[in-house]
C-alpha cells in the first residue's frame, strides 16, 4: 500500500503537469489506457488469469473507481487546488472505508477507531479551511470522490482474495478507458510529442499503482490496509515543495499531521491496544 501511495504521488504531479497543456480528460483517460496495458502484460509475464469470475461486483467496483479517478484527475488538474490539499482532501477515503467495512464486509472496526476518525476529519478541516472561499466547489468535490473512492475499494476488498489483482484492474481499466476516450471527444487537444511521454509515464505510474492497491486489499482487511493510504498525503507535499513550489501553511502541516495520524491510529491502533491489555494482565497479581 504504501508502494501504491508513492507511485500515486509521482502520477498526481504528472497530472498536474500535464493539465497546463491538455485537458484533464485526456490525462485521465491515458492513465486507464496505459493502465489497461500494464495490467495485460503484468497478467501475460505472471501466467495469471483476467478472467472475471464475480462479474456482478467488479462492475459494481468499476463504475465507482471510474467515477472517482474522474474527480481524482479533475482535481490534480486544477490550479486553483494545491496539490497537497487535494491528496490530502482524497485521504479522508479510509475514513469512510473504516465507517462501511462493518457493515458492509463485517470487519469489526476498534472502539479506537472513533477518536482516529474524528481525528482525520479534524485534520481535513484544518487543510480545507484556507481554501473554502476560493475554491469551495473543489474541496466538495474532493469529499464525494473520497466517498465514491471508498465504496470502490469496500468493493475491491470483497472480491480481491477471489480474483486476480491484473483480472480486475484490467476490468477498471478498460470500463475507464471506455468512459474517458468519450469524454475526450468535445475538448479533444492533440498533445505533443513531449506532452505524450509525459502521459504515458503518468499512465505507467498510475497502473503500477493500482495492481499494487489491488494486491493490498486482497491481503488484509479493509480498515487497515486503506489507513496506511495516508502515507500519500506525505510523499505528495514531498514532491510538491520543490516541484510547483507549494509550501503548506502552519494550519495546513498541521491537518496532514492529523490526518497521517488518524491513518496510523486506524492501522495500529488495536494492535497496540490489545498488546497493552495483554501486557497489563501478566502484570496483575494472580486472584486468590
Amino acid at each position: 500500500m504504501i508502494g501504491a501511495q508513492l507511485l500515486f504521488a509521482f502520477m498526481a504531479a504528472g497530472t498536474r503537469v500535464c493539465g497546463r497543456h491538455l485537458p484533464w480528460q485526456e490525462v485521465c483517460a491515458s492513465r486507464f489506457v496505459v493502465g489497461a496495458i500494464t495490467a495485460y502484460v503484468a497478467a501475460r509475464v505472471g501466467g495469471e488469469s483476467l478472467r472475471i469470475t464475480r462479474v456482478g461486483e467488479a462492475w459494481w467496483r468499476s463504475v465507482f473507481g471510474t467515477v472517482s479517478a474522474a474527480g481524482t484527475f479533475f482535481l490534480y488538474a486544477s490550479p486553483a487546488l494545491a496539490i497537497g490539499d487535494v491528496t490530502t482532501l482524497l485521504a479522508t477515503a479510509p475514513l469512510f472505508v473504516a465507517l462501511l467495512s462493518a457493515p458492509v464486509l463485517g470487519e469489526r472496526i476498534h472502539k479506537s477507531a472513533a477518536i482516529a476518525l474524528a481525528c482525520g476529519f479534524a485534520g481535513i478541516a484544518l487543510v480545507a479551511k484556507p481554501s473554502f472561499s476560493s475554491a469551495g466547489h473543489l474541496v466538495a468535490i474532493g469529499t464525494a470522490t473520497a466517498i465514491t473512492s471508498a465504496i470502490a475499494h469496500v468493493s475491491l476488498r470483497r472480491i480481491g482474495p477471489s480474483e486476480s489483482s491484473e483480472a480486475i484492474v484490467f476490468h477498471f481499466a478498460c470500463l475507464g478507458s471506455t468512459v474517458m476516450l468519450l469524454a475526450c471527444i468535445p475538448v479533444w487537444r492533440t498533445p505533443s510529442a513531449a506532452d505524450g511521454l509525459a502521459l504515458a509515464i503518468t499512465g505507467l505510474f498510475g497502473g503500477l499503482g493500482q495492481l499494487a492497491l489491488t494486491r493490498a486489499y486482497a491481503a488484509d482487511h479493509a480498515a487497515p490496509v486503506s489507513a496506511l493510504g495516508y502515507s500519500g498525503v506525505v510523499f505528495a507535499r514531498a514532491l510538491a515543495a520543490p516541484l510547483f513550489r507549494e509550501i503548506p501553511s502552519v494550519a495546513q502541516a498541521l491537518g496532514s499531521l492529523f490526518v497521517i495520524a488518524s491513518g496510523i491510529a486506524l492501522a495500529f491502533g488495536k494492535l497496540a491496544f490489545d498488546r497493552l491489555r495483554r501486557g497489563g494482565m501478566r502484570a496483575s497479581p494472580p486472584s486468590r
